[in-house]
């Protein structure tokens, strides 16, 4: 199969990397700043991407181009992914999601965490009712860069823990609250942010940075019969029973994770490739809620 990627950035790179190891071949590239030497047929601007002839494609272009060149795409019958946020309006999201239902095409929104192992196993205990109810969860995903300069950091870090929030539990807040502010004075966009979201049982905080000198990606979740620590960074998922706990309650001990880590980008790009219509549609659902949530 023939496969494009528009937009061969720092996410673009890692793409290619991973379609590579995949086997992938046949890729054609599409950006202005790419000179590494690879063989593949390559466009020097990322504009010449009407110019592809593939029949599926990556886009990692910036967020405030994603609705057009997805739109493009769509409308003759290549399979879309795009990386997350889809776009920046919820109406408009709906509407590629339509086109693509329409013309039996893919439009896959990369919401990568959806994809984690870790992640799964936490739904999977939920779902069977392991967890019990969800009481409280409180998010930290704070690192030094990269900048970004179309979107400020709700889209860009908090867009991931909303998704993953929806994800879980797919509720409906009934309260959103946002403050967007800059650590740094100096920075394009607002580079942090803090959310509080508030479910019928539940309340979720939300803290995000790209101005924070230490790399934070933990995530502790309090429910009816455990306490769960989630560490991205440091890939590792663990239980706290809550009817014997020793506090404090973390301990830090990374002896004894609770599931392996595996590559959630993998899994994201094999799902791509074999997506069906009624997880398009599962989709669509978790891709406007996520996007209601961070317009509120």
């Amino acid at each position: 199969m023939k496969i494009g990627i528009i937009g061969i950035g720092y996410w673009g790179k890692i793409i290619l990397k991973n379609l590579e190891e995949m086997g992938e071949k046949d890729i054609i590239l599409c950006d202005i700043s790419f000179s590494e030497n690879k063989t593949y047929q390559k466009y020097k601007t990322v504009n010449d991407y009407k110019k592809l002839d593939c029949e599926y494609v990556f886009i990692t272009t910036p967020t405030t181009t994603h609705f057009q060149i997805s739109k493009h795409f769509l409308e003759k019958s290549i399979n879309v992914f795009c990386e997350k946020p889809l776009t920046l309006s919820s109406s408009k999201a709906e509407l590629l999601y339509d086109i693509a239902l329409k013309n039996g095409d893919i439009l896959f929104t990369d919401w990568i965490f959806t994809f984690n192992n870790q992640i799964e196993t936490m739904k999977k205990d939920y779902d069977n009712g392991k967890l019990g109810k969800i009481r409280s969860i409180v998010m930290n995903r704070l690192n030094l860069g990269p900048e970004r300069f179309d979107v400020n950091a709700r889209w860009d870090l908090a867009a991931h823990d909303v998704s993953i929030i929806q994800y879980l539990f797919s509720e409906e807040p009934i309260n959103i609250k946002w403050i967007d502010y800059k650590r740094n004075i100096n920075s394009k966009q607002d580079d942090s942010s803090l959310g509080l979201i508030e479910y019928k049982d539940f309340s979720t905080t939300i803290n995000v940075s790209w101005h924070y000198r230490k790399k934070v990606r933990e995530c502790v979740f309090e429910f009816e019969n455990y306490f769960i620590v989630w560490d991205d960074f440091k890939r590792f998922l663990q239980y706290e029973d809550s009817t014997n706990l020793i506090f404090p309650i973390y301990s830090g001990n990374l002896s004894y994770p609770c599931s392996e880590y595996k590559s959630p980008l993998k899994n994201s790009i094999n799902s791509f490739f074999s997506f069906s219509e009624e997880d398009m549609l599962k989709q669509k659902f978790l891709t406007t809620e996520t996007i209601k949530i961070l317009e509120a």
